[in-house]
């Protein structure tokens, strides 16, 4: 019976391109971008791209959620060849920018009933700042605003649930994540969007799978071409 492992092996060398690679994947575990559902069950919109660049290009794709910290550090030492993140200026030492996948909107959502339709509005409130979170140089060095530090964003929603801050500032699409979770929707109003940072492919410029960005990338415009890009991010959030 040799023979027949020995033909069934061949069978499945010849199903796998000749140019298959196995390019290990890391990205922030942050809903709805990505998260486990359980502990062996991944969801979000990294884990539905990542399935089908894998489809698309043939190579094999692993992947694992980590925070940014480890991220940035697996990346500078090779442990992990490529990610899908926000672009930061300060990891082009560690990476090389490919594709953007999504523009993410950072802003400012404030508690229903005030009004925030025009960057003055801002003012008076007393706005949630989760600690790290940079979008916006004019409005983090703009004095005049009154702000409250806290570690997350749920802490910021109970807070703005409670009347003790006006808005919450951060990520557009994560926040409301949250809000539709908590069962929030009710307590908040207007959503002042003031930049957008690119969710993109990163690769580090350490891997030697280095070489297969460019394929990768293209993977990722065909994706935008034909529509599919688009409705893997809406039906998790990202519109």
């Amino acid at each position: 019976m040799a023979w027949k492992s020995w033909i069934f092996g061949v069978l499945a060398m010849a199903a796998v391109p000749a140019s298959a690679a196995e390019i290990r994947f890391v990205s922030i575990d942050a809903a709805p971008w990505a998260f486990y559902e359980a502990p062996d069950r991944p969801a979000g919109a990294f884990p539905e791209i990542i399935a089908e660049l894998e489809k698309r290009s043939g190579h094999k794709l692993p992947f694992t959620l980590q925070t940014f910290a480890r991220i940035e550090r697996d990346l500078e030492l090779g442990v992990q060849d490529c990610t899908i993140i926000l672009w930061m200026e300060s990891r082009a030492r560690l990476v090389e920018l490919g594709e953007t996948v999504y523009p993410m909107p950072f802003g400012i959502i404030a508690r229903k009933g005030v009004a925030l339709t025009k960057y003055d509005d801002l003012l008076p409130l007393t706005v949630s700042m989760v600690r790290g979170v940079a979008f916006d140089k004019r409005f983090e060095a703009d004095d005049r605003i009154k702000r409250d530090i806290d570690k997350d964003y749920g802490q910021s929603l109970q807070k703005l649930a409670h009347g003790r801050v006006d808005a919450v500032s951060g990520a557009v699409p994560t926040i409301l994540h949250q809000v539709q979770k908590a069962g929030l929707d009710d307590q908040i109003g207007d959503i002042l969007e003031l930049s957008r940072i690119p969710l993109a492919l990163q690769c580090s410029k350490t891997s030697a799978r280095l070489p297969h960005m460019a394929e990768l990338g293209a993977v990722i415009r065909a994706m935008k071409d034909d529509g599919t890009l688009r409705k893997i991010l809406a039906r998790n959030g990202y519109r």
